[in-house]
């Protein structure tokens, strides 16, 4: 059994792991910049420890590199690694389908996948789309994928999708929108009906259909963010997306 001094401490390393990460992917340290462990840990009230292992976390998720003696740096990501990042979630997903089709989809999560349906449609049904939307629109869409992966019933595959995840813009809810919002409308209807696919693959228990969807759902994510973000390529990123001022080509 834990202590409560380890109970505390463990508390607090995430806790300032939470607030770190949260700071690089808002863009409070430029890529290349050296993140040093004294400022920060007086910046955030605590001792340099957990800040050092904070860091080391971070360096594990491919937000920092370090080189020994010579302390942490932000990562520069490439558009290739995010490109990369999600033909494994992809691959991931596509997995989880198979298995929540084998073990049954479950009541619980495919009344959330109904309901992530029905706010699709309703922000659809509008005909055009606000900030708000956006926003609605992300927050749905992470949890659509969540409930995917929930249904698969699968610890260590759900380990490994919140794991790629952490690189900016390659989890479910960290969708850049970078064509303004009558093309991001447009983009929505089509993955309105990509969702519609998918749960009805999987409500009718069509595993290897479900899989093909959700596998060519994100290849098509990719190479839509790809060329979002090589026509931004040199210019000034101004989209409050988190992550997007990583990003370096």
């Amino acid at each position: 059994m834990k202590s409560k001094e380890n109970c505390m401490q463990s508390t607090e390393l995430e806790r300032v792991t939470l607030l770190l990460r949260q700071m690089i992917m808002a863009g409070e340290f430029v890529p290349g910049a050296r993140i040093a462990e004294i400022p920060l840990a007086s910046r955030l009230g605590v001792s340099r420890t957990p800040v050092r292992l904070a860091l080391g976390i971070l360096e594990q998720e491919g937000l920092l590199t370090s080189a020994p003696h010579k302390g942490f740096w932000v990562r520069e990501i490439t558009i290739d690694e995010i490109a990369d990042a999600f033909d494994v979630r992809g691959a991931l997903e596509a997995l989880a389908c198979r298995r929540a089709v084998e073990r049954g989809l479950d009541v619980a999560n495919r009344i959330v996948l109904e309901e992530c349906l029905a706010l699709g449609e309703a922000l659809v049904a509008k005909g055009a789309l606000t900030e708000a939307d956006t926003r609605s629109w992300s927050e749905m869409n992470a949890r659509f994928h969540e409930a995917i992966v929930a249904a698969s019933r699968n610890i260590p595959l759900a380990n490994a999708l919140a794991f790629v995840g952490r690189l900016p813009l390659v989890s479910p809810g960290a969708i850049a929108f970078t064509q303004g919002l009558e093309a991001a409308f447009q983009n929505m209807q089509k993955v309105q009906a990509e969702h519609r696919d998918i749960v009805d693959a999987l409500v009718n228990g069509q595993a290897s259909r479900a899989a093909a969807l959700v596998q060519e759902h994100a290849y098509k994510s990719r190479e839509k963010l790809r060329r979002g973000l090589e026509r931004l390529r040199g210019e000034q990123i101004v989209a409050n997306v988190p992550g997007l001022k990583l990003v370096v080509g």
